[in-house]
């Protein structure tokens, strides 16, 4: 079917507006169309199957989450083949084949070959090379499993060069009946904006940079997940929905900056999270005994602020080559200074190595916000405040009225109407860089206003006239 058709006919088959319909009327419409018009929709084989291939589809994504096999990990290349993303990629088939499925010779990132030649062939075949030496799947998934996804490989599998173009990424549909479909069906979760599920990047962006993976989770939905498949629907609306997300927003940098930051200080404050047991495995063992204490309590503390970004790479960014006020005395590793600039993708797989492993602990969304803050939201605080004394660059009298204004509300005019922590201005000459990491930033897992917008020349200033306010309750 050429591209002009799928652009056009649909729209003369189908209504703009969606109205829900059971399962059984989907399917009468699906076989309609596909007799009228060849090639446009799946064909209208029993909603069993059709269910059965989607299932086959969010395995192909990822089998262990699918079937919640979360704790083990496996590569099933041999050697020497096992190289690159395929080691740590738990035998995933969109690691080898893409999310295109035409595998390294696609768009979408394969490592080996593709499987649109198994399109339209006998699953008893690919069954067969499921569980052959190369995969060995038959070991992992039963039968069932094994089942569903040969026939999603057989019979699940969509041109996706009929729908997306591969050079541009933009998705070949009309984003006007797109938005229908969207703003009916996805955003109750996703929101207006697609922007209200945090587990999962901005859908803007995600369809943007990754439509083939998009396009394949529309259609099967996501691996253990709560969304619907929609493989039942009509493929060229599907199209129009990819290409009305393509149109949606990005996530604010600012936004996705300050609450970077946020995290930086203190993740499990900022989004609720648990922490793990015991010290961060990469926090040195000559650097714990200074920070346990002597007490069961402090030790506690001590090993909840090693899972603490700022606990290994201080708050001045410079780690063990940083300033030594404050919490800086236990900031062992080397620091993040040297990551300003750097391809916010690249500081995503730091976070995610088998030093940190924070995707095990944060959202994808909050690894993306952190990784931002690493990139671009880092500032030089030794342009602000002086590294031997502590002191801000800044005129206190000039900035009086910018604290009286901005900050007395939840502060007081003398920086004590805070019951929950120090006076302002024993927080502010204590641990300077903190004060103005926060301030810059806003405090984690608080309504503080982060105040990047405003520079820091000001901010600096506000805190040099903080520093001046009384240092006891």
């Amino acid at each position: 079917m050429s591209r002009s058709t799928c652009s056009v006919v649909p729209r003369r088959l189908v209504p703009a507006a969606v109205v829900p319909m059971p399962l059984g009327s989907i399917l009468l419409v699906v076989t309609l169309l596909a007799a009228l018009v060849p090639g446009l929709t799946p064909p209208a084989w029993a909603a069993e199957e059709i269910s059965a291939i989607a299932r086959g589809g969010r395995l192909y994504d990822n089998w262990r989450v699918e079937l919640r096999l979360h704790d083990r990990r496996i590569s099933h290349l041999p050697e020497p083949e096992i190289l690159g993303a395929a080691v740590t990629a738990a035998g995933r088939c969109v690691t080898c084949h893409g999310w295109d499925y035409l595998g390294q010779y696609g768009r979408s990132g394969g490592l080996t070959g593709g499987i649109t030649d198994a399109a339209g062939g006998d699953p008893q075949a690919v069954l067969e090379v499921l569980g052959n030496r190369l995969h060995g799947y038959g070991q992992e998934m039963r039968a069932g499993d094994l089942r569903d996804l040969a026939l999603f490989v057989t019979r699940g599998q969509v041109r996706m060069d009929t729908w997306i173009d591969p050079v541009t990424r933009r998705a070949f549909g009309d984003p006007g009946p797109g938005g229908i479909y969207f703003q009916s069906i996805c955003a109750g979760c996703h929101g207006a904006d697609g922007m209200a599920v945090t587990a999962i990047p901005p859908l803007g962006d995600f369809s943007r940079e990754e439509p083939w993976h998009a396009l394949h989770v529309i259609l099967n939905g996501h691996p253990n997940g709560s969304m619907p498949p929609l493989r039942v629907l009509n493929h060229a609306r599907l199209a129009d929905t990819l290409a009305y997300m393509q149109t949606l927003p990005s996530r604010p940098a600012i936004a996705a900056i300050v609450h970077g930051g946020r995290l930086y200080d203190t993740w499990y404050t900022e989004n609720g999270g648990l922490v793990p047991e015991g010290w961060h495995p990469a926090y040195p063992e000559a650097a714990r005994s200074t920070l346990a204490g002597e007490t069961e309590a402090s030790l506690t503390r001590a090993q909840r602020f090693s899972w603490r970004c700022v606990a290994c790479h201080g708050w001045d960014y410079k780690g063990a080559a940083g300033v030594t006020r404050g919490q800086h005395a236990q900031a062992p590793h080397r620091g993040i200074d040297g990551m300003v600039g750097m391809f916010p993708k690249h500081v995503e797989s730091i976070l995610v190595d088998e030093t940190h492993h924070y995707e095990r602990l944060l959202s994808v969304r909050d690894i993306q916000d952190l990784a931002m803050f690493v990139s671009r939201g880092q500032i030089d605080m030794a342009t602000w405040i002086d590294p031997q004394t502590g002191r801000f660059r800044g005129d206190e009298a000039v900035y009086e009225a910018s604290y009286q204004t901005i900050c007395a509300t939840c502060h007081g005019a003398d920086g004590r109407a805070v019951r929950t922590m120090p006076p302002l201005g024993r927080m502010v000459t204590g641990d300077p860089e903190r004060s103005l990491h926060s301030v810059f930033n806003g405090h984690a897992g608080d309504d503080m206003p982060p105040l990047r917008a405003m520079g820091a020349d000001v901010a600096a200033g506000i805190l040099a006239y903080a520093a001046t306010l009384p240092i006891r309750k």
